[in-house]
């Protein structure tokens, strides 16, 4: 039998997952407050100070001139985000890792942090527990269009990374990147 690919449930685990609806009351009703820092605090008809506000309360760490921020959904708990920075629309801060944005850095229309992975084995079973690793963003840094930023990278301080772009490693300061995956361009 091959064992690669993500995990069957056991019937155990399946048995304890339909129990565990009831024994995760609290954690859903933590989850119910993550408006503040989902696409409700980011409507794009709440006025800017009131969006910032909003995230402020849900525990985003952001610097006193950030703009944008129109229907974003920020999932970590862990985000910080720089003076000057601006944020395009729909961009998405996935999982529990930590995300930190430098100042005067430009976000893309959709751009997606991800900080989530999933460990595999010798012969490429997937773990279903997720681990979770940092991204950090330096200061002055172009991030295009629906780029995709993952877990564990460091794009270093005025950095462009071409639209659509997925950046699996970490990127010299002052260069350009592009591609799947992102590769130096220059």
């Amino acid at each position: 039998m091959n064992s690669a690919g993500v995990q069957p449930l056991s019937p155990e685990e399946l048995r304890r997952s339909r129990r565990a609806a009831i024994g995760g009351l609290p954690r859903d009703v933590k989850d119910a407050f993550r408006w503040l820092r989902g696409r409700v605090a980011t409507s794009p008809l709440l006025p800017l100070m009131i969006r910032r506000a909003l995230l402020r309360l849900g525990g985003v760490q952001l610097g006193a001139v950030v703009r944008g921020l129109d229907l974003c959904r920020f999932e970590s708990e862990h985000i910080s985000i720089g003076d000057g920075a601006y944020v395009n629309a729909g961009c998405w801060f996935e999982g529990h890792g930590r995300i930190d944005i430098g100042r005067d850095a430009l976000i893309g229309p959709e751009v997606m942090f991800v900080t989530s992975t999933h460990a595999y084995g010798p012969q490429g079973e997937v773990s279903r527990a997720p681990a979770y690793g940092e991204v950090h963003v330096g200061d002055r840094c172009w991030l295009g269009a629906r780029v995709t930023v993952l877990s564990g990278v460091t794009i270093g301080e005025g950095t462009v990374i071409a639209a659509g772009a997925v950046v699996t490693k970490d990127c010299d300061s002052g260069a350009v990147y592009g591609g799947v995956p992102a590769r130096r361009i220059r």
